[in-house]
C-alpha cells in the first residue's frame, strides 16, 4: 500500500524529466542555420564536394532516386508588370468617379426638391393679405420644372457614365480596375 502512494509522485517526476528533455532538444531557426553553416565549412575544409542542385531538370534527378517537387518561395525573374497599364486605366477611373460624385449630388438635390414640393402641396394656405409671392401654384410649377430638368440631367449623366464604363471594358480593363474596388494593376 505504501508503494501505491509514491506512484503519482513518480509519474510526475518522469513527466517533468521528459518535458525538460524535449525542451532542451528544440532549436531555433538561427541555431539550425548556424549548424548547417558549420557543417558546410567542415565539408569544404575536408575537401568533400557538396552537391548543390541548381537546375530544375528533374528528369535526370528522378533516375537516381526519389524526387520531391515543390514550388519555389520566390521567382528568380522579377514580375514584369507594365507601368503603362496603370496610366491607361486612370482616365477611365477618374471619369467614372466624377460621374458617380455628380450623380450622387444630383440625386440628393432631386430628393430635396421632391420633399419640398410635397411639403408645399400639403401646406395650409397662409392667412393674411394675399400677395404675388404667396402664390403656391406658381411655386409648385417652378419646382416641378426643376425636378423634371434634374431628372433629365441625371438620365444623361448615367448614360455618359455607362458609355465611359463600356469604353474602359473595351480597352481591356476589368470591372474592379475601373471602379477601383477589385484587382489593381
Amino acid at each position: 500500500m505504501r508503494e501505491l502512494k509514491h506512484i503519482p509522485a513518480l509519474l510526475l517526476a518522469v513527466l517533468l524529466i521528459c518535458t525538460v528533455a524535449a525542451l532542451g532538444e528544440t532549436q531555433s531557426l538561427s541555431e539550425a542555420a548556424q549548424k548547417e553553416a558549420e557543417r558546410r565549412l567542415n565539408l569544404d575544409r575536408n575537401g568533400v564536394d557538396a552537391k548543390v542542385i541548381e537546375e530544375h531538370d528533374l528528369s535526370q534527378a528522378a533516375l537516381k532516386g526519389n524526387v520531391s517537387v515543390s514550388s519555389p518561395a520566390f521567382s528568380s525573374k522579377p514580375a514584369s508588370r507594365e507601368p503603362v497599364a496603370k496610366t491607361k486605366v486612370q482616365p477611365y477611373r477618374k471619369a467614372l468617379q466624377k460621374y458617380d460624385r455628380e450623380i450622387r449630388q444630383n440625386d440628393e438635390k432631386l430628393k430635396a426638391l421632391r420633399s419640398r414640393l410635397q411639403a408645399e402641396r400639403w401646406a395650409l394656405p397662409k392667412a393674411g393679405k394675399i400677395s404675388r409671392s404667396s402664390d403656391s401654384g406658381a411655386s409648385q410649377e417652378k419646382l416641378k420644372s426643376q425636378i423634371q430638368d434634374l431628372e433629365l440631367k441625371l438620365a444623361q449623366m448615367r448614360r455618359e457614365r455607362l458609355e465611359t464604363y463600356d469604353a474602359g471594358r473595351r480597352a481591356g480593363f476589368l470591372p474592379g480596375e475601373l471602379d477601383g474596388k477589385g484587382v489593381m494593376p
